[in-house]
């Protein structure tokens, strides 16, 4: 189950990052309603949250991505080769 699931976010990049996104957005909308402030204060924690686990998102997409290549360093640079 974990390996397919590796496989889908592999394939699945930005899906997976938006529907995390979404996911978040949703979870601290929920979240959010319960506290006593106004609607615009709730919607703005609410998207500041869900911009913070997007960014952990991507970060993961990046970390799989690494880990399907193997795990290997930086791949070096082409030579530039002068036209003379």
């Amino acid at each position: 189950m974990l390996e397919d699931l590796r496989s889908w976010v592999v394939q699945n990049k930005l899906k997976a990052v938006f529907g995390f996104w979404a996911a978040g957005l949703t979870t601290s909308l929920a979240v959010q309603w319960s506290r006593p402030i106004p609607t615009q204060l709730k919607l703005i924690h609410s998207r500041v949250y869900a911009q913070a686990l997007t960014l952990a998102g991507l970060g993961m997409a990046g970390l799989v991505s690494w880990m399907e290549e193997g795990g290997q360093g930086p791949h070096p640079a082409p030579k530039a080769t002068g036209v003379s």
